[in-house]
């Protein structure tokens, strides 16, 4: 399960969401990659405003490999 608190902006209202499965395994691989600024993640909202990220902890561990999945020419995982 991933949970997250996005910060808004002057357009977007604060919000927090909860996902889980394979939906939540993407958008933490999406979130790792996003520029840090003061310890949060970070993005540029359609209006053009910073929006911060903040990732809570859940005792059920999100994993950035699901299961059986591999990457191309990753030799790590078994098939």
């Amino acid at each position: 399960m991933l949970k997250l608190t996005d910060s808004g902006c002057a357009q977007h209202h604060p919000q927090q969401i909860t996902l889980t499965g394979p939906t939540a395994v993407l958008v933490a691989r999406l979130i790792i990659n996003l520029p840090m600024a003061g310890g949060r993640h970070t993005y540029i909202c359609e209006d053009g405003h910073t929006h911060r990220l903040t990732l809570h902890q859940h005792e059920e561990k999100v994993t950035l490999r699901p299961p059986g999945f591999g990457y191309a020419g990753d030799t790590s995982t078994t098939h």
